[in-house]
């Protein structure tokens, strides 16, 4: 398709071209030390007559019961439930990032032994999250004003991941989940759900194939306002964990890495609203590393990222659904309102449009005119003539 203006002959450059020039990726620990304290409680809604737990909150300084950080609260909470013969201790690593990047995380600890019920873990992790609420409001508690209202969210390893489907059918104030390497018990809320997902395959898990297993998730998460997937080439089953536990072609190393850079970024991206982090996940932020991925959103992402070249251009990212198709548009940033029809008002101007390819993301390299310190962007999709559905609307001040 030919483009309104000379930017058409820039979305042929390749990916090494328009590599971002910020160098901080979702890997990278965040800017918050992080505490971690067990706990244990009596809950009405747990199975467990005794529910165990560690959680992991922004602290003053980094180590086990550490104070923690108040006054830079209250931050978005999040629950972590574990896989099979595996405590949280195992993803010590994985936790601890999530929390760096200003998370309450709760990973409840039951169920760990030989012989593991993945209902009852789905109702002490329902638990944990109860108290953890109710503890929000007790003065003098560790957990005194940290955590937001909600909306919360979840990740999940293995039949973990089925745990959370099954928590799903009791708290709907989980609007955002994460699964890794779920292993697929057929829980009807996968397809009821319609918040945001990501399901993480690996290719070489034989322990729970992701052909039948992890993608079967994303397959069935037909509901969701936004689902992501991503399949780690040459992984197998644990990745998430601290230490290599079976054996595959990928290094555990590299493995592990991709875990902390997926389940992070989706859950600041989502959670915290940074959809510029998205370029790392779905955009071409991720082109040399070993995954594949697909996203098909109802709500499109809209990440945008400074270009190492051409000198001042920056890389405008959209995913949608496949072969949505999409237009993105410029205003300046003192016009009128975006109007909802696929166009703007005040002046808005038409900077590129296609048809999104079958893994529903596309980028696109813009330009700004010299003299130009401010501009609005806003992105629409379509399929077969339905209502456009709009990205956010973001605001750029130029160097």
């Amino acid at each position: 398709m030919t483009l309104p203006n000379r930017m058409s002959s820039l979305g042929l450059i390749s990916s090494l071209l328009v590599a971002p020039l910020c160098a901080q990726v979702p890997e990278d620990m965040g800017p918050y030390p992080v505490g971690m304290r067990s706990v244990s409680f009596q809950h009405s809604l747990a199975s467990a007559i005794t529910v165990t737990a560690d959680i992991y909150y922004p602290a003053l300084s980094s180590g086990n019961n550490t104070p923690p950080d108040q006054a830079g609260g209250p931050y978005p909470f999040s629950s972590f439930l574990h896989g099979y013969f595996a405590p949280p201790s195992f993803y010590d690593e994985l936790i601890t990032h999530i929390a760096s990047y200003g998370f309450v995380v709760a990973a409840v600890s039951t169920q760990t032994g030989l012989f593991q019920s993945i209902i009852a873990q789905a109702h002490d992790g329902h638990a944990l999250m109860h108290w953890c609420d109710e503890r929000n409001l007790i003065p003098g508690h560790f957990l005194e004003g940290m955590l937001l209202p909600g909306p919360w969210s979840a990740v999940g390893h293995s039949n973990g991941a089925a745990a959370i489907f099954d928590l799903l059918a009791w708290e709907p104030r989980v609007r955002t989940v994460v699964s890794t390497e779920g292993n697929w018990f057929g829980q009807s809320t996968v397809g009821q759900f319609q918040g945001s997902f990501l399901s993480i395959g690996s290719s070489e898990d034989t322990l729970a194939p992701f052909s039948t297993n992890a993608r079967r998730y994303y397959n069935e998460a037909q509901s969701a306002r936004r689902r992501v997937w991503a399949l780690i080439e040459g992984g197998a089953h644990n990745g998430s964990l601290d230490f290599p536990f079976g054996g595959s072609s990928l290094p555990h190393s590299t493995q592990h890495r991709l875990h902390l850079r997926l389940i992070t970024g989706f859950l600041r991206g989502e959670v915290q609203r940074d959809e510029n982090t998205f370029y790392h996940l779905v955009g071409s932020g991720i082109n040399a590393e070993p995954v594949t991925r697909e996203g098909d959103c109802a709500q499109p992402i809209f990440w945008i990222q400074p270009a190492a070249f051409p000198s001042g251009g920056q890389l405008l990212g959209v995913m949608g659904r496949p072969l949505d198709e999409l237009r993105l548009f410029q205003a300046s940033a003192g016009s009128g309102m975006w109007s909802s029809h696929g166009s703007t008002g005040g002046g808005g101007r038409l900077v590129h449009e296609t048809v999104l390819p079958s893994i529903g993301s596309t980028e696109h390299i813009w330009v700004p005119h010299p003299g130009l310190d401010s501009v609005r962007f806003v992105g629409d999709c379509s399929t077969s003539g339905a209502p456009w559905r709009r990205t956010r609307r973001v605001q750029l001040d130029l160097p």
